[in-house]
């Protein structure tokens, strides 16, 4: 689950890069290219909210279960030393 955060927040900083080259260019740039950089803008702010929501949501969620992962894993441990001691 944290690598799909971090795939999120990896694909977020590109994007950010990208987004930030072309602001830069976008002065230059004719109505037409001005009026589909303004659609890729509101697009923008939606993924940025999203994205935001979507790791708020999701880290009580991946810290419980990497809780529960953790005990069932301590468990299985402690039942492999068990069957192992008694062999």
């Amino acid at each position: 689950m944290m690598s799909t955060k971090q795939n999120f927040n990896d694909m977020i900083e590109k994007l950010r890069e990208q987004r930030d080259d072309i602001n830069v260019k976008i002065h230059l740039a004719n109505m037409e290219v001005r009026d589909e950089w303004q659609e890729l803008e509101q697009k923008w702010g939606q993924l940025v909210d999203k994205t935001k929501h979507l790791n708020k949501e999701v880290e009580p969620t991946v810290e419980s279960v990497h809780a529960a992962i953790s005990l069932l894993g301590e468990e299985i441990k402690e039942g492999y030393c068990k069957v192992k001691r008694a062999l």
